[in-house]
C-alpha cells in the first residue's frame, strides 16, 4: 500500500520511457487499450476530474478499469488532472471567480487562477485523487502527472482580451506593481503616467510595446506559473513521477500576450524544479517556429506536436506531418475512440495513423 508518505515512481531510468506517439481519453473500453499498443501508441493521458460534486464526493472509478490495462498492454501512462471543467455548483457559490475581461464578459470554461477557493479546491482534489490511487495500490502503475492550469487545462488563458479583472485579479496586480516600485511616484516616473494611489491602476485594455504592458506581462504569466508550481507541488508531496506533462501551446505571435502563451518561460522554470519532461505544444501553421521548438528540446525537454484531438484521416497526416517538419520528438493521435472501434479494430482514421506511426519509426517523413 502507498496511502502514507511519498511514493517514488522514480525507479526506473526515465530514458526508458519513449514518450512519442500519445493519446488522450477516457478510451471507452479495453479492447482498444491493446490495439494501440501494437500500432505504436506509447503514451496515454488518462484524464481525471479533481473536481468533487457539491457533497466533496469525487469521481476517479476511471482508474480502477484503465490503470491496470494500460500497464498490461505497456503503454506509458500519464494521469491528467485537468482544473477546467468547473463544476456548476462551484459558480454558484463563487460568482466571482470567473474570469473577466475589461468588458465585464466571463469564461465559464476555467477558473481564475487568482481565486483562492480555485486554487484551494484543485489542490484538495489533487490530494484526494493521489490518496485515492495509493488506496488502492494503483499509483505504482501511473508513470507521469499532468496538471492543467486553465484555459483548455493548458498554461494559457483565452485569447482577444486580458482576462484579469476580477476582483482577486485586481488585487493581485496591485499588490505585484507596489512589490516591484514600492512608491507610486516610481512607477508614474517609469510608465509616464499620473496615477494617485496603486488602487487606480487597471490591466491595460490592449496590447503595445510600453512599460505598463511589459509589466502586465510579466505579471500575467507569473500568475499562470505559480498555479503549475503550487499544484505540482501539491503532487510532488506525496508523488514522485517518472515524467511531468505539461500542455504548453503556442499561438499567433500577436495573440500571445492576450493568451500568455509562452512555453519556453514556463518550461524552463519547471524544468528548473526537475517537474518538466514531456510538452506538447501547437503545431498549426503561423503559431511557432523550428527555431521555438529547438529551444524547448535544448531545456531536454521531449516535445509532442499536437493540433487536431478527433481528426479526419487527412487531418492526421497532416498534424504529423507539421509536426515531423517542426523538429518535433513525436505527435498527439488523439482520442482512442476515433481511432479503434470496440471491437479493437482500426478505423478508417486508424489505419492512417498506423502507417504515419510506421513512417516515423522507421524515419521517413510521414
Amino acid at each position: 500500500m502507498i496511502a502514507m508518505g511519498i511514493a517514488n515512481a522514480k525507479e526506473e531510468d526515465l530514458t526508458k520511457l519513449k514518450v512519442r506517439f500519445v493519446s488522450w481519453g477516457g478510451i471507452g473500453h479495453p479492447k482498444r487499450i491493446r490495439t494501440a499498443a501494437k500500432m505504436g501508441i506509447d503514451t496515454h493521458r488518462l484524464p481525471l476530474n479533481p473536481w468533487s460534486d457539491e457533497q466533496g464526493r469525487y469521481e476517479f472509478r476511471l482508474a480502477d478499469t484503465y490503470l491496470p490495462a494500460l500497464k498490461e498492454a505497456g503503454i506509458t501512462t500519464v494521469v491528467h488532472i485537468f482544473s477546467h471543467g468547473v463544476p456548476k455548483w462551484f459558480w454558484q457559490k463563487h460568482p466571482d471567480a470567473m474570469p473577466r475581461n475589461a468588458k465585464g464578459e466571463t469564461d465559464d470554461t476555467y477558473g481564475s487562477v487568482w481565486h483562492p477557493q480555485i486554487r484551494e479546491q484543485v489542490r484538495r482534489g489533487i490530494v484526494a485523487l493521489l490518496d485515492y490511487l495509493g488506496e488502492r495500490d494503483l499509483l505504482r502503475l501511473v508513470d507521469g502527472i499532468e496538471v492543467g492550469v486553465a484555459f483548455e487545462g493548458q498554461l494559457s488563458y483565452m485569447w482577444h482580451h486580458f482576462w484579469a479583472y476580477d476582483p482577486y485579479a485586481l488585487t493581485a496586480y496591485r499588490f505585484f506593481l507596489r512589490g516591484r516600485y514600492g512608491d507610486i511616484a516610481h512607477l508614474n516616473a517609469a510608465w509616464g503616467t499620473r496615477y494617485r494611489t496603486f488602487s487606480d491602476i487597471y490591466p491595460p485594455i490592449r496590447w503595445a510595446e510600453t512599460p505598463e504592458c511589459r509589466d502586465f506581462l510579466d505579471f500575467y504569466r507569473q500568475s499562470l506559473l505559480d498555479a503549475a508550481e503550487e499544484w505540482s507541488e501539491a503532487v510532488a508531496a506525496k508523488f514522485s513521477p517518472k515524467i511531468w506533462l505539461w500542455l504548453s501551446h503556442f499561438i499567433e505571435p500577436d495573440q500571445r500576450p492576450y493568451a500568455a502563451r509562452y512555453p519556453t518561460f514556463y518550461l524552463r522554470r519547471l524544468k528548473e524544479l526537475k517537474r518538466a519532461d514531456v510538452a506538447i505544444i501547437s503545431v498549426v501553421p503561423g503559431w511557432q517556429t523550428k527555431e521555438e521548438v529547438a529551444e524547448l528540446k535544448g531545456l531536454g525537454i521531449t516535445v509532442i506536436g499536437e493540433w487536431e484531438i478527433v481528426p479526419k484521416a487527412e487531418g492526421q497526416q497532416r498534424q504529423a506531418r507539421l509536426a515531423w517538419d517542426l523538429g518535433c520528438d513525436g505527435f498527439f493521435v488523439g482520442v482512442l475512440e476515433n481511432l479503434i472501434d470496440e471491437t479493437g479494430a482500426l478505423t478508417e482514421v486508424g489505419k492512417v495513423t498506423d502507417e504515419v506511426i510506421s513512417r516515423w519509426r522507421s524515419g521517413q517523413r510521414p
